[in-house]
């Protein structure tokens, strides 16, 4: 028995396929350097893939949506400089908040670099003789191991203590120089040289003895603000916290908010300050990256390729941040805060309607 198709389903079916014969899949580093016009502005590949996809995109069902969702939020944050909400107070804050942010990240790139230059492998050669006497000297780590076993263990643990060695040397003899304060008082150089120590992990379990220092700095400075007992502070975990995230840390003239670091961020979250000694040493940690950077730029290693690479990407990403902020304060001012997506859906729909929007992807 024949099965006859209408004549409409026919029609349909050939529609979708030359709908699917229009359509190729695109390698995104052979497409112009321009995708869209907006307004008279150009619209660049660069912006809207920082990254390039490793593998061909389909023009109409990946890279033609994804223009479009850029030329939606470009539209977007358009529309609220217009309004100047980039001129507002909470604006100027969070912005300071992700520009902290992406400094100290940025640090802590460099800083590694740095590092790996103090660390460097030495060329003395650890002799047998001195890993033997290493495996006698901590006998119960090479128990049960042979002779030759236990020298080529040890020489790699002596390696390794060198280079942890290179590096607390390091901070020993430059970070008690720094100037060093919290909310403008100074952290004595003593305390600092103290929290090298306890870290130093060749030895013992690294403490974290600066989370202590500014525990009792801030709480100390608020109690005097605010004429309370700092006793009575010390109970509230939470406004310790507070107090700690709002801080202002600075280092060889550099100033950061505390909360603005994620690993100060991701301590506080979880902070018990009956355990305090026991958490990651991130002060001891932020102060290290901020004072290695600042050297690593006078000796020119910012220049790397490869960390020029990172921070171009971190640039991206702080640019992205800055103009989802933006969106925020747009639909903030427009719409109330249970609005439906669709609400603004339509907002940005307005938008599109009355711009100017040519795609040169053909």
């Amino acid at each position: 028995m024949k099965t006859l198709f209408p004549l409409a389903t026919i029609f349909l079916i050939t529609l979708a396929t030359v709908a699917l014969g229009a359509d190729k899949n695109v390698d995104i580093a052979e497409l112009d350097d321009v995708l869209a016009k907006v307004n008279g502005k150009s619209v660049y590949k660069a912006d809207v893939y920082p990254t390039v996809p490793l593998r061909p995109m389909s023009l109409e069902h990946e890279i033609r949506p994804r223009i479009s969702r850029y030329i939606d939020s470009l539209l977007v944050t358009q529309a609220a400089v217009a309004e100047r909400l980039d001129r507002t107070e909470t604006y100027r804050k969070k912005l300071q908040e992700i520009e902290q942010t992406a400094t100290m990240s940025g640090n802590t790139l460099l800083a590694r670099q740095y590092q790996e230059k103090i660390t460097a492998p030495q060329d003395d050669i650890i002799s047998d003789s001195d890993a033997a006497a290493y495996a006698k000297d901590n006998i119960d780590q090479f128990r049960g191991k042979t002779r030759r076993m236990a020298i080529v263990l040890a020489r790699a643990d002596i390696a390794r203590d060198r280079q942890l060695g290179a590096s607390f040397d390091w901070m020993t003899q430059t970070l008690g120089n720094q100037a060093v304060a919290i909310n403008g008082e100074a952290i004595p150089a003593s305390e600092i040289v103290a929290a090298i120590d306890a870290a130093d992990r060749r030895y013992w379990k690294p403490e974290s003895l600066l989370l202590q220092t500014v525990s009792d700095m801030v709480i100390a400075q608020e109690a005097k603000a605010t004429g309370e007992n700092a006793e009575a502070i010390k109970q509230d975990t939470d406004r310790i916290r507070a107090l700690i995230a709002a801080a202002e840390l600075t280092v060889a003239g550099n100033s950061f908010t505390l909360g603005n670091n994620r690993r100060i961020n991701s301590v506080l979250s979880r902070l018990d300050l009956t355990k305090i000694s026991k958490m990651q040493p991130v002060f001891l940690e932020l102060i290290t990256d901020t004072v290695m950077a600042d050297m690593a730029r006078a000796e020119g290693i910012d220049k790397d390729e490869s960390y020029q690479s990172q921070m171009a990407q971190g640039a991206s990403f702080r640019t992205h941040l800055k103009n989802k902020l933006l969106i925020e304060l747009y639909r903030e001012k427009h719409l109330d805060a249970d609005a439906p997506s669709a609400d603004f859906e339509a907002l940005v729909s307005e938008l599109r309607d009355n711009a100017r929007i040519k795609y040169l992807l053909d």
